[in-house]
């Protein structure tokens, strides 16, 4: 569970990056009651950090120090889409998880939702390098964090470096739980931003199973970035917005598919 001041922090920041969520899905995202939320609301609101109109967060008038954060932010309306089917496919992702094992987890909105969900006290190892995942995994109990940090693009709270690579290359995971922002049958995995890249390489060649998590709508798209072909992936986790085209194509590469 959050305390007030780490609850009130993550607020802040969910707010930041995606300003039209509702008080539910806010609740539901921090697992507190929706009156905890509202109160919160009201905290940021006295303390002249945010004002909520009509549902919509806006940052207040007349404050140099967070002008122009909804434009700053705007690549985070992702977190929403697919919200559903991305709390599915990290549910069960996490269902995954089993005593001592050791994970990397990939930045991604998926991956963060996944992050949530991970249990406490089971002797967890886990490397990450995304400032969200890493909110939510450093309240849990009994869980090892390695961060592998550098510099923070705001955009999407990716830690990368190359002394951030060199360390998840040093590292060795049973598990690692992937982000795509694309997925072609002939052009692969792909992702938004070429500094993506080096850091999921890493990630891949330091895991025994990758795991890809990834909502239907990401089947057939293509970014520009180019991480891998899909046959280097062991298991999708996906929604029932898949194709049965895709799912034959995924179960003919021999990868374990998993639709919830």
């Amino acid at each position: 569970m959050y305390n007030k001041n780490n609850r009130i922090n993550t607020l802040l920041l969910l707010l930041q990056e995606s300003p039209e969520l509702s008080v539910k899905i806010l609740a539901e995202m921090m697992n507190v009651s929706e009156m905890t939320i509202r109160r919160d609301l009201k905290y940021l609101k006295e303390n002249n950090l945010f004002i909520r109109s009509h549902g919509i967060v806006l940052p207040p008038k007349n404050d140099s120090n967070i002008t122009n954060i909804e434009s700053e932010y705007s690549l985070h309306s992702e977190r929403t889409k697919y919200y559903d089917e991305k709390i599915r496919i990290g549910k069960c992702a996490a269902s995954l998880i089993e005593k001592n094992d050791t994970l990397i987890l990939d930045a991604g909105t998926t991956i963060a939702e996944m992050s949530r969900f991970i249990p406490e006290n089971i002797n967890l190892s886990i490397t990450c390098y995304n400032y969200y995942t890493l909110t939510q995994l450093f309240p849990k109990e009994g869980i090892q964090i390695t961060l592998a940090g550098g510099y923070l693009h705001r955009s999407d709270q990716t830690f990368e470096s190359s002394y951030g690579i060199e360390l998840i290359k040093s590292r060795r995971a049973n598990k690692l739980f992937l982000a795509a922002s694309g997925i072609h049958e002939a052009l692969g995995i792909t992702c938004a931003h070429n500094y993506e890249v080096l850091t999921k390489k890493a990630a891949m060649e330091s895991a025994l199973n990758i795991i890809l998590l990834a909502d239907s709508s990401k089947f057939g798209l293509i970014r520009s970035a180019y991480v891998s072909q899909l046959n280097i992936v062991d298991t999708i986790i996906t929604d029932s917005g898949l194709s049965e085209e895709w799912q034959k194509k995924i179960t003919d590469m021999g990868i374990k598919l998993y639709i919830v």
